[in-house]
């Protein structure tokens, strides 16, 4: 019987690994160790590759483990989407000693949509997510507004009612309500049950991969190509010729992933979605 996405880990060997594909050392204090982690983590890709195959080859169980998504990350440059990248996540946090949660997220077109975690320091609950660049852990226990700028915009995280978050975006002077955090900490039972839900999204029905390169983010959904800096946003539609090209020189996937994955996508008729 294979490990389930959000078990304990038995012990540190996928930490030791990704600490040593990432050229990474451990320096014991806590917060530090985590905003290393999580900074290399969010380097890898945000792709739905890998959830598409996994759900045609295994659809019983197509949830990805840790170990998993490192070894295709190692084989294919690929990533994952957040609930796979999620767990991955909190299987190294885990194996630091720390005490860490997920936590699930309300977009505004669905409940329960997006996911990340909350991990202890010194007692204290910090959220932590790499999608939206927050990898130096955020203490929330204070209950105010807090503001952080990363390469590309800025996030700005409100308090709301009981246990709620809400986290913003700003681009180009424009701010944008993304999501809503629940900070309890979610049983397992209802992460894996988001996560079911999540291979219903539309989004499976076409390529979607995000990456951010240096000061820009690079956004594909469907054939449409979006590169975000601060300053300005890009948009273009890819031609046949160059839509699966950009999956490997923007977004660093193997072709192999790619051809695989499209093979699925032929089936569904779904290629222009």
């Amino acid at each position: 019987m294979r490990r389930r996405p959000l078990d304990m880990p038995n012990d540190r060997s996928l930490l030791e690994r990704f600490l040593h594909r990432f050229g990474l050392a451990l320096t014991g204090d806590p917060a530090m160790d985590v905003t290393m982690i999580a900074r290399a983590f969010a380097t890898i890709p945000y792709e739905n590759l890998t959830k598409v195959l996994s759900h045609a080859q295994r659809k019983e169980d197509p949830f990805r483990t840790p170990e998993m998504v490192m070894a295709e990350h190692g084989k294919w440059g690929a990533g994952g989407t957040c609930f796979s990248l999620t767990a991955t996540l909190l299987s190294l946090v885990r194996s630091l000693g720390l005490r860490a949660e997920p936590i699930l997220a309300d977009r505004p077109y669905g409940q329960r949509t997006h996911s990340a975690l909350m991990v202890w320091i010194d007692g204290r609950p910090h959220l932590v997510d790499p999608g939206y660049l927050l990898t130096e852990p955020i203490p929330l226990d204070a209950g105010l507004a807090i503001e952080r700028s990363t390469s590309f915009n800025s996030v700005i995280l409100t308090p709301g009612d009981g246990d709620q978050w809400n986290l913003a975006t700003v681009q180009q002077g424009k701010t944008t309500h993304r999501l809503t955090f629940r900070t309890t900490p979610s049983e397992a039972s209802d992460f894996i049950s988001a996560w079911k839900d999540s291979f219903d999204f539309d989004m499976m029905r076409y390529p979607v991969l995000t990456r951010v390169v240096g000061e820009r983010q690079l956004y594909l959904q469907g054939r449409r190509l979006q590169i975000r800096s601060k300053d300005a946003v890009e948009t273009m539609k890819l031609d046949d010729e160059h839509w699966r090209q950009a999956m490997t020189t923007h977004f660093g996937i193997d072709p192999t992933l790619t051809k695989e994955a499209f093979q699925q996508w032929d089936i569904q008729g779904d290629l222009d979605g």
